[in-house]
């Protein structure tokens, strides 16, 4: 059988894809693909646990191993010829991306902890990248959302100048399991289309359910606004940062440098990732603006921010 662990990143439109996967099992099991999720696998199978510093407790017990071992076993007596595992906090959680201050740092022992779970299958990896400045702004505004504070100055300098990219992240992945192959796409590109990526990971065209279905996005402004105001985190000089009246804590100047950035990344991608990885966005999907339903909703800060052909 073989294995694809969509490892996420988060704020990459991975609620959407789980959702819509798991709306359509009937679908994917005719074919001939099985589908885990994080409702599965955060009950029990992967279990959800994690040490105090967040490093995963799969892989330290024997136990968890071969429950994995087993279920995977299952599906393939089942007729399973390719098993869909989406968990998005096997590369991290995001309270440890905001205490770290540092893109997934440890990626690749975590992951490789995962997919041990998989011995004896094919296992290849999928990684969904997104613009920085989009990125950063999302997972803040998530965790303002569930008991963080209002971002300052200093948290988006460290942001900006911490030094890991999504290619580290990717080369610690390629390190920890030498020869797993690993795939990767955009946010701007594929988010809006599930089923175009669905096929691209798979091989296999499926009608799938749910694709409408916009999961978990970032909140309009003014209802970040007030719940900042429920929670007494507005008083005083205190604000929520917006630019244009959306959410945005960075300046137009660290926008630019986060955008940079992450075009250093999609040529690294495109000139062929070292041999590392595979970058799977299509070509018609490469040049277009994300604006309205298209997955680029207007508090999500992807209008603009283009995946591009090297």
């Amino acid at each position: 059988m073989e294995i694809l662990l969509h490892l996420g990143a988060h704020r990459t439109a991975t609620t959407t894809l789980q959702h819509m996967l798991g709306q359509s099992h009937v679908g994917l099991q005719g074919a001939g693909l099985g589908y885990w999720g994080p409702k599965r696998l955060r009950a029990g199978l992967f279990d959800g646990r994690y040490s105090a510093n967040d490093t995963p407790l799969l892989g330290k017990s024997g136990r968890a191993q071969k429950r994995v071992r087993l279920q995977a076993r299952k599906a393939a007596d089942h007729g399973t010829a390719l098993l869909f595992v989406s968990e998005e906090n096997m590369l991290g959680t995001m309270r440890r991306l905001l205490t770290q201050t540092r893109l997934y740092d440890g990626a690749g022992t975590r992951v490789a902890r995962f997919a041990a779970g998989f011995e004896g299958h094919g296992v290849t990896l999928g990684v969904s990248i997104r613009c920085y400045d989009a990125f950063w702004t999302s997972v803040i505004g998530w965790r303002l959302r569930h008991g963080g504070m209002l971002p300052d100055g200093a948290l988006c300098e460290r942001l900006i100048t911490q030094p890991r990219r999504w290619r580290h992240v990717i080369a610690d992945l390629a390190q920890a399991m030498p020869g797993i192959a690993i795939r990767v796409w955009t946010h701007e590109a594929m988010a809006g289309r599930p089923d175009q990526l669905i096929t691209q990971l798979t091989g296999v065209r499926l009608a799938m359910r749910g694709q409408d279905a916009w999961c978990n996005p970032t909140p309009h402004a003014a209802r970040l606004i007030a719940e900042c105001r429920d929670r007494g985190l507005l008083d005083g000089a205190a604000a929520v940062p917006l630019r244009a009246g959306r959410f945005m804590p960075f300046s137009t100047h660290q926008r630019a440098i986060l955008r940079a950035q992450y075009q250093e990344d999609l040529d690294w991608l495109a000139a062929g990732a070292g041999g590392l990885a595979t970058y799977i966005d299509t070509a018609g999907a490469k040049t277009q603006r994300l604006t309205g339903q298209g997955r680029g909703r207007p508090d999500d800060q992807d209008d603009g921010c283009l995946a591009q052909a090297g």
